[in-house]
């Protein structure tokens, strides 16, 4: 009796390893969610099945390009020319060249091209001292969060601002991080546009970039430093170890799977010194979009770097330049809105 149901058992498990096969089926050891679907051809294409996510998505958006065409040639009034920047982004007008942050039509354009693509909120990028050369990213800064408001205001699509700092990189002591979120209270949650101010977990999202930066800002309490502004918002961090559950920057490990927050990146080149991360015509992008549709828990947020921060080769928005070869213009802004697209409303992605 105990023979024959083994034997029994033993064919079932043949019949149903040879149907499995003839099926496609996969073991447990293999991605749940991947099928090789027909592709018409009587090939195969592998594609992976991605379940719809509601996870806001940010980016990290540059404020501070100073631009004069009536004196282009004037470093000091031509921040392009100055960071031998070699991009020329598209503009409102629907030609390619190059742009002041402070060009009111400019954000609105910005403004409707990141809410057209399902971006919920933008990251400022102020990392280099709030005030830092007399506080003209600052001045540029406060006109993009003026310009949210009133794009929200006018009942757009409404989109959301937030600020990440630095100057922990040049101080070395957590009191900077207080010193900063003093001005930004004062200067953002204090006026009118302060309403859009990006929130997390019921307060403000404050990112703090720098090497280190947690540790000392964690050396700094236990020290008795006062935290009353920096207390007014949430803290969240970066820096450039490609670290899980970080807000960036440089993720030059890939991105990371985390349940807060993953980040997203054509690639990356600051031209300092650092081994580049290449773009090679749009795989790194794709494989750092891969390990967010195959994350096993959607994270509550994902972040793009970036949408224009063009010195340090990161930019996603649509733009002529010659670094990339044959690489159309618009290819990583359209791979951008594809993915998103996808994210929220489900389907298959192909990685191959």
């Amino acid at each position: 009796m105990m023979k024959r149901l083994l034997t029994a058992v033993l064919l079932c498990a043949l019949i149903c390893t040879a149907v499995c096969g003839l099926a496609g089926c996969k073991s447990q050891g293999d991605p749940a969610n991947t099928i090789d679907p027909d592709n018409g051809e009587g090939g195969k294409v592998e594609k992976i099945k991605v379940e719809p996510g509601n996870s806001d998505i940010g980016i990290w958006y540059s404020v501070w390009y100073k631009y004069d065409p009536e004196d282009p040639n004037d470093p000091d009034k031509n921040l392009w020319k100055d960071w031998d920047i070699q991009y020329k982004p598209l503009l409102p007008d629907g030609t390619y060249g190059l742009y002041d942050s402070m060009d009111k039509e400019l954000i609105m354009y910005h403004l409707k091209e990141l809410t057209e693509a399902g971006i919920d909120f933008i990251i400022m990028d102020q990392t280099n001292h709030i005030d830092v050369g007399g506080g003209f990213i600052n001045k540029r800064a406060l006109a993009v969060a003026e310009c949210i408001q009133e794009w929200n205001d006018a009942g757009n699509k409404p989109i959301r601002y937030c600020s990440a700092i630095g100057a922990i990189q040049w101080e070395q002591n957590g009191k900077a991080i207080e010193d900063e979120a003093v001005l930004l209270n004062n200067r953002y949650l204090r006026e009118p546009f302060g309403e859009s101010y990006y929130m997390l977990d019921g307060k403000p999202l404050l990112i703090v970039y720098g090497d280190n930066g947690e540790k000392m800002w964690k050396d700094y309490i236990d020290g008795g430093g006062k935290t009353k502004y920096t207390d007014k918002f949430t803290l969240r961090w970066a820096d450039n170890q490609s670290r899980p559950g970080y807000y960036g920057w440089a993720y030059d490990q890939g991105t990371k799977q985390d349940t807060e927050v993953m980040v997203v990146m054509p690639g990356w080149d600051n031209r300092k010194g650092h081994t580049p991360v290449p773009r090679n015509h749009g795989e790194w992008y794709k494989e750092s979009w891969k390990q967010v549709f195959t994350a096993k828990k959607k994270p509550k947020i994902i972040v793009i770097n970036s949408f224009n921060e063009y010195a340090e080769n990161t930019g996603v928005f649509t733009a002529k330049t010659a670094l990339y070869g044959d690489d159309p213009a618009d290819m990583y802004w359209n791979m951008t809105k594809e993915y998103i697209k996808l994210y929220r409303e489900g389907g298959y992605f192909e990685p191959n």
